[in-house]
């Protein structure tokens, strides 16, 4: 009498429970039904379409150049002059002497440079080719060895820590170079390399002289203390008072410094190019606005290098990161 009680009072609840169970398979099948259609749906959409955009961008560098040519180009080479047209080309940088990683990459990136077919017939440093002090035993491991490919083809002046030790004319002699200053040419250019950690009137009459005489159509100056630079060493003012007046008196076409580790290209009034480019290994310095200054046409903070390739007409200057980007290019003419 019992159960017979309980399976009647039981028996609503059961029905319930099979229309539920009912219910559910029935929103199962509708689901499943939808997902294929849009299966379907999806097989039916052309190859290739294009994919949803991310959600985020990546970051950029820090860089404040102004539209760098060729910046988004997928090859260096991009914008360069006809290899046929180049006369010769060499590569400058400074502030790289550490023997660490930042100057092994940025050396790496001279390589892949050259191996792409331009023309590198030196390295041109601009000063603090040795850290910490200029040490000759460290010469292996910072001028030797990163740079053995052009060995007998570096050119270099002096920066600070190289004569912090009083070793600068040991590093010059080991470079078979002459006493600062002096002169070396390439087709079609002249480089000139003067000590500006003594900028005096003897070089001021020095630079005059070289630039008065006959001589290659493009004239560059090579030398560390920065002529003009909006950053952690700024401008050196006995380098401005006593040579940017005879760099600007003979337009010389180009000018190359070190001293602040980053890049920036300023150009004067009378259309003088002075290049700041400190980023060859040692850590990097920030950037600052600019005051009392030319105007400064590109910067960034990068390790890089600044390759220049001369042709009859022209002579182009190529910034190019340790990654292989292109910082920033111009193009010059004989004034």
């Amino acid at each position: 009498m019992g159960r017979h009680r309980w399976g009647r009072a039981a028996a609503p609840a059961l029905l319930a429970w099979r229309a539920l169970l009912a219910w559910r398979a029935l929103l199962a099948w509708r689901a499943l039904l939808a997902l294929s259609a849009l299966l379907a749906l999806s097989a039916c959409a052309p190859a290739g379409a294009p994919a949803p955009p991310p959600t985020a961008s990546a970051p950029t560098p820090r860089a404040t150049a102004s539209a760098p040519a060729g910046s988004a180009a997928p090859s260096a080479s991009a914008g360069t002059p006809p290899r046929s047209s180049v006369l010769s080309g060499f590569v400058a940088l400074g502030d790289f002497g550490t023997g660490g990683a930042a100057q092994r990459d940025v050396a790496r990136a001279i390589g892949r440079w050259a191996d792409a077919g331009h023309r590198v017939d030196a390295i041109v440093g601009t000063g603090d080719n040795v850290y910490p002090d200029g040490s000759p035993a460290r010469f292996a491991e910072t001028l030797d060895r990163p740079y053995a490919r052009w060995t007998g083809s570096i050119w270099a002046t002096l920066g600070n820590h190289d004569v912090m030790g009083g070793h600068g004319g040991d590093q010059l002699r080991h470079l078979a170079l002459p006493a600062l200053p002096f002169a070396r040419r390439l087709a079609g250019v002249e480089l000139l390399f003067l000590d500006a950690n003594r900028p005096d009137a003897r070089q001021a009459r020095w630079l005059e002289d070289r630039l008065a005489a006959p001589g290659p159509p493009f004239r560059v100056a090579v030398f560390h203390q920065p002529a003009w630079s909006c950053s952690t060493h700024g401008s050196t003012a006995a380098v401005d008072r006593l040579w940017v007046p005879v760099l600007e008196r003979r337009h010389v076409t180009l000018v190359l410094n070190g001293h602040d580790h980053n890049y920036q290209r300023f150009v004067s009034a009378g259309g003088v190019t002075y290049v700041v480019t400190g980023g060859g290994g040692a850590g990097l310095y920030g950037l600052r606005p600019c005051r009392d200054t030319p105007r400064r046409a590109a910067a960034a903070v990068r390790h890089h290098f600044t390759a220049v390739e001369v042709t009859a007409g022209t002579l182009t200057i190529t910034v190019v990161a340790a990654t292989g980007d292109v910082l920033d290019r111009a193009v010059l003419r004989p004034s």
